[in-house]
């Protein structure tokens, strides 16, 4: 398992490595099965935001600090 660097700012938005990576996919799937009459701009918003926290997970597994 990856190790996070010590110098993260921003807390974890969830749980170890493994949940982060299931959390991105999941996110990805939801995302690709969302139909066109649902993707209003407040639904483009919330998922901006919800990518916007998994990738910082993502970086930071990687030993990268997004807030840099």
């Amino acid at each position: 398992m990856t190790q996070e660097p010590d110098n993260t700012d921003r807390p974890r938005i969830h749980g170890n490595d493994r949940e982060i990576i299931e959390d991105a996919l999941r996110l990805l799937a939801d995302l690709d099965d969302t139909p066109q009459d649902q993707m209003t701009p407040l639904y483009y918003q919330h998922a901006f935001e919800e990518l916007r926290m998994v990738v910082d997970d993502l970086l930071r597994i990687l030993g990268q600090n997004p807030s840099e």
